[in-house]
Parts: C-alpha cells; sequence; structure tokens
C-alpha cells in the first residue's frame, strides 16, 4: 500500500512538472511590464500579446490577474481604460475558456463604458464550462524582476555561454531571430535584437485598392541583418507610423544590403 501511493505521488509530482514551462525571453519581457503595475507598459504588452496571438497560459495568467487586481480602480483615465481594454482583448483572443468568468465579471462592473464594451466582447469570444482562473493563485511579484514562475534547471558545468539550439539562427553577436514572433512592432524587435544592417521598402497593391479605407498593409519594409537573415514589415494603417512583423526568414547568406 505504501508503496502504491509513493507511486502516487511520485506520478503527480511528474505531472505537475511536465506541465510547467518557463517562459520564453519575449514573454518574460511582457510578463515583467504587466506586473510592474504601469498602466502604459501593461496597455503595451496587453497590445503585444494581442497582435501576435499569444495565448502561452502562463502569460495570459498574469495578464488576467493584473486586470483583476486593477479594473476595480475605475478610474476614467484614457490611459486606465485603454490599458484595461487591451487586457481584456488579449485575453479574449486567446481562446482560452477560464478567462470568461473574469471578463464577464470586469464587463458587469461600474467600469467606463469603453472599457465595458470590449471585455464584454471579449467574454463573448470565449468557450463556455471550462475552469476559471482563480484570482489570487498568481503572485505577480514573482514577476517584477523579469523572472519566471518556474525556475529554468541549471546543468552543473554548463558554460555561461551556451551554443544557438537547433533551428536558431544567431549572429556572432549573440543576436538571433528566434526571440520575433509575427505581430511584433519593429520598435519592440529592435529593442531585442538591435537595429538591422540595412532597410529598404516598397508601395504594395492594397495602397490603390479603392476599398482599403484603414490603408492596413499598404507598405512592406524589409529589415536586412548580414549573415542572419530578413524581417519584413507591413504598416498598421495609414494613420499611425507603426510596422509590424509579417514574416521573419532567417538566411545565413543575407548580404545585409539592398
Amino acid at each position: 500500500m505504501n508503496k502504491m501511493l509513493q507511486c502516487l505521488a511520485c506520478l503527480v509530482l511528474v505531472s505537475v512538472a511536465g506541465g510547467a514551462s518557463a517562459l520564453d525571453a519575449s514573454g518574460k519581457r511582457y510578463a515583467q511590464m504587466i506586473a510592474s503595475g504601469g498602466l502604459g507598459s501593461m496597455q503595451h504588452a496587453a497590445e503585444e500579446i494581442f497582435n501576435q496571438g499569444i495565448n502561452d497560459q502562463e502569460l495570459l495568467d498574469v495578464a488576467a490577474e493584473a486586470l483583476a487586481q486593477n479594473y476595480s480602480r475605475n478610474a476614467n483615465g484614457e490611459t486606465f481604460v485603454d490599458s484595461i481594454s487591451w487586457m481584456c482583448k488579449a485575453l479574449g483572443n486567446s481562446g482560452n475558456g477560464r478567462y470568461k468568468e473574469l471578463l464577464t465579471k470586469v464587463s458587469e462592473s461600474g467600469i467606463h463604458k469603453k472599457a465595458r464594451k470590449y471585455c464584454d466582447r471579449a467574454a463573448d469570444n470565449l468557450p463556455k464550462k471550462v475552469t476559471p482562473y482563480v484570482v489570487g493563485s498568481v503572485n505577480l511579484d514573482n514577476y517584477k524582476e523579469g523572472g519566471s514562475a518556474v525556475s529554468e534547471p541549471k546543468t552543473p558545468g554548463k558554460a555561461a555561454s551556451a551554443a544557438p539550439a537547433p533551428g536558431k539562427t544567431a549572429s556572432r553577436s549573440g543576436r538571433d531571430f528566434s526571440q520575433i514572433r509575427e505581430g511584433m512592432s519593429q520598435e519592440e524587435v529592435e529593442d531585442l535584437i538591435g537595429p538591422p544592417t540595412a532597410t529598404t521598402g516598397h508601395v504594395t497593391g492594397k495602397a490603390f485598392a479603392p476599398f482599403n479605407y484603414r490603408g492596413k498593409d499598404t507598405v512592406r519594409m524589409y529589415a536586412l541583418y548580414k549573415g542572419i537573415g530578413r524581417i519584413v514589415y507591413s504598416n498598421d494603417s495609414r494613420y499611425s507610423g507603426v510596422y509590424r512583423v509579417r514574416e521573419i526568414v532567417a538566411d545565413t547568406a543575407e548580404s545585409g544590403y539592398p
């Protein structure tokens, strides 16, 4: 009997360890921005999670906890409203029903009507009959220094600087495209891996489409990284100067020049 109990305990521990996964570099960055409590940082991180379609549950749980702790402040300032709205949009875009109850609660609160609208839509996007996220189950302090709830194991004798894993395309300076995701802004990419060797671009056929009122994807820009590859950006709209990653092309033969 004791042996059976020991085996069951081992199985539970293995399943818990196997289900947990440390966030990648970008995920840690977004978690830190959300946990910091700054409304501007929270909004930017939520926008990136939404635009990139990130559905990492650990990161989304951080966003859910931050939303739960902040929406009741019930402020009407533009930054507060936009931050809460984007947090709801990011969670609603995940397709994970565990956030439905929280989003519904926020939408039914006395929050500003703009945020209420986005939170209500986000809740409607999620499936029913899913075990809800439990508010308080994430300690945001664990993420404020860019850490993770799960510690990454250290291998004894492991060199301080490891070689890139298979599939990564890294330069001699350590920059690599594995950190980049589609939907990231140009500013975020350059903050992660630095500026390109050169850039070039062109207007697309969508610039002449009569019903493309928003003006999205009318310009393509190419960031060329010598010996690494190129990143293709597309403009968000004709009304903003934001460019987001559309395609990532790894190519060690990239010359870095147009």
